[in-house]
């Protein structure tokens, strides 16, 4: 799934784009996605209006006129993809925008094969009131101290610190390939439990996580099977992973193995020499 710095990746190139451009029509090719499209309210929310902004929540990218905000999120394999025709000509494309911006007109496509994706929209612009986003936590690369935070929030927490920082109601955005990383980084084991973390190594940790992300970022995201940008390339940041996927192979750090155990479901990747 598209992490938040995939999505930040999306959005800035999605603003190039759109922000500060006309929406003229919003074509839909399907009525649902992994949720039904409200194609009405969208239509009377963003057809012929200004984009006044293009921005990030979280996973979430969002869009805003004078009457609404749309919101959209890609799922597992969605894209957005900028084409200079209307026509579809890339299976499962389920929606079609036409932009009058300010490079002239184009075509946003939404392409989504397993449609775990989803397009809404609201009136108005409070984002942090609506149930997408009410219950979030700070955005990490917003947050000043992102290691207190993280420490408070922790205590008496008996969840293992991966599963912690990976809760979008403590901190938003650090999927399961950046807390890999991160916990990597600052050279905490993954199963160690998020209250018995001390304050300094949670100082670590929040410095680690902002790298982790910002690195990803100016990488261009992460690649490992869906992901694309506006333009159709892939993100670049999976030459730079210390842990994730590499079950096995040797530490970059000090040469041990590389292990793999399951936590939640999911995956996690660390060595046991340089995480403790």
């Amino acid at each position: 799934m598209p992490e938040l710095p995939e999505v930040e990746c999306l959005t800035r190139a999605v603003r190039l784009v759109l922000e500060g451009g006309r929406l003229e029509t919003a074509e839909f090719l399907r009525a649902d996605l992994r949720s039904p499209i409200p194609i009405a309210q969208f239509r009377q929310l963003f057809e012929g209006q200004l984009i006044e902004q293009v921005f990030r929540r979280s996973k979430y990218m969002l869009i805003r006129s004078a009457k609404g905000t749309g919101v959209f999120h890609l799922g597992m394999t969605g894209q957005i993809l900028e084409k200079d025709s209307a026509k579809p000509d890339v299976p499962h494309t389920h929606a079609v925008f036409k932009v009058q911006g300010r490079g002239g007109r184009t075509y946003l496509h939404f392409v989504d094969p397993r449609r775990f994706g989803r397009i809404d929209c609201f009136e108005g612009h409070a984002v942090e009131g609506n149930a997408y986003f009410e219950h979030l936590g700070p955005e990490p690369l917003d947050c000043a101290d992102l290691g207190e935070h993280l420490f408070r929030q922790s205590r008496h927490k008996k969840a293992a610190v991966k599963q912690f920082i990976m809760d979008a109601q403590q901190v938003v955005g650090v999927g399961n390939i950046y807390a890999s990383e991160s916990l990597f980084r600052a050279g905490i084991h993954p199963e160690r439990k998020a209250g018995a973390v001390s304050r300094q190594r949670y100082g670590k940790l929040g410095e680690q996580i902002k790298l982790t992300l910002e690195a990803a970022i100016t990488a261009g995201g992460t690649t490992l099977r869906d992901f694309r940008t506006p333009d159709g390339l892939p993100g670049y940041f999976a030459v730079s992973l210390n842990v994730y996927d590499r079950a096995g192979e040797p530490c970059l750090r000090c040469g041990g193995e590389i292990r793999q155990i399951r936590q939640g479901g999911r995956s996690s990747f660390f060595c046991a020499f340089c995480q403790t």
